[in-house]
C-alpha cells in the first residue's frame, strides 16, 4: 500500500519552475531518501507534501486520502476538514528544530498533543516521557531549548513529531545545522525508526546514510527526477553521468 503518492508535481516560484512533473511513491514501511545539488527542488517538494507550500499542479494523496486533485492543469485542494485530517498522519522535522524557545522540553512535546488530539495532560506527559526516555533525554524534560546542544534540541524535535503517531514522517535535511560531532547521534535516532518500520521521507545531503537506510532514492535536478531506484543502483550502478558526477565530487 502506497501511505504517499504524488503525481506530476509542478511548482513555480514567479518565473523559476523549481519541479517539473515529479512522481514520487512511497509504501508503508518504507525509507525513501531524496537527494541532489542544492536548489533541486528536494525541500520544495517536501514542503508540497507536508502543505507548507501549494503545488501548481499534480495530484498528491496520503494514506489514501485526497490532498489534491488535478483539474484543468491545476491543483485543486479538498476542503479545510480533510486537509486537516491528512496532517494528522504526517509528521516533519524541520532543519532548524522550531522548538518553542519559552517552553520547557517536555510542554514542547505535550501542547499539541492535548490542544490537536484531545489527550489529557497524563497521557500527554506519559507519551512524551516514553520519547525523551528513546531519545536519552530523560534528564532534559524540564530544559528549555537553549539550554540543549543542536543534536539534543534535534532529538527533542523528533520526539515531538512522533508524540503525534504519525504514519508518516517528513525529514528536510535533519542535520544541516549540526556541528558534525553532532550529526551521528541524530542519524542513530532515525536508523533506529527505520527499524521499527517507520515509515520516511529524508531529503538529505549525508550520501552514506542515504545509501544505508533507504529502500528507495530519488535524484532530483533542477526539478526534475533524473532516478528513483534502490541505493545499490544509484550509487554503484548508475550510468547516468550527472549523478556520477555529482557523487564523485562529495567523494573529493
Amino acid at each position: 500500500m502506497y501511505l504517499l503518492e504524488a503525481k506530476e508535481i509542478y511548482k513555480s516560484f514567479g518565473d523559476n519552475q523549481v519541479l517539473k512533473g515529479v512522481d514520487l511513491f512511497v509504501e508503508e514501511g518504507q525509507v525513501v531518501s531524496i537527494i541532489g545539488p542544492s536548489g533541486s527542488g528536494k525541500s520544495t517538494l517536501l514542503r508540497c507534501m507536508t502543505q507548507l507550500e501549494t503545488a501548481d499542479s499534480g495530484e498528491i494523496s496520503i494514506c489514501g486520502q485526497a490532498m489534491t486533485k488535478n483539474q484543468n492543469g491545476k491543483a485543486v485542494y479538498s476542503d479545510k476538514a480533510q486537509l486537516r485530517q491528512i496532517m494528522l498522519d504526517v509528521g516533519l522535522v524541520f532543519q532548524n528544530f522550531q522548538l518553542f524557545p519559552h517552553w520547557s522540553v517536555l510542554r514542547n512535546l505535550t501542547d499539541a498533543q492535548m490542544r490537536v488530539l484531545g489527550r489529557s495532560k497524563e497521557e500527554a506527559e506519559a507519551i512524551a516521557r516514553e520519547l525523551l526516555a528513546k531519545m536519552k533525554l530523560s534528564e532534559k524534560e524540564n530544559a528549555y531549548p537553549c539550554q540543549l546542544s543542536g543534536g539534543q534540541q534535534q532529538r527533542v524535535a523528533i520526539a515531538r513529531a512522533l508524540a503525534m503517531s504519525p504514519k508518516i514522517l517528513f525529514f528536510d535535511e535533519p542535520t544541516s545545522a549540526l556541528d558534525p560531532e553532532l550529526i551521528g547521534e541524530v542519524l542513530e535516532i532515525i536508523r533506529e525508526l527505520a527499524k521499527q518500520d517507520m515509515t520516511m521521507v529524508i531529503v538529505t545531503h549525508e550520501m552514506t546514510f542515504a545509501r544505508e537506510i533507504s529502500d528507495k532514492v530519488m535524484f532530483l535536478e533542477q526539478g526534475n527526477v533524473l532516478a528513483f531506484d534502490t541505493p545499490e543502483a544509484i550509487f554503484s550502478g548508475t550510468e547516468n553521468a550527472r549523478i556520477q558526477s555529482f557523487l564523485s565530487l562529495l567523494k573529493k
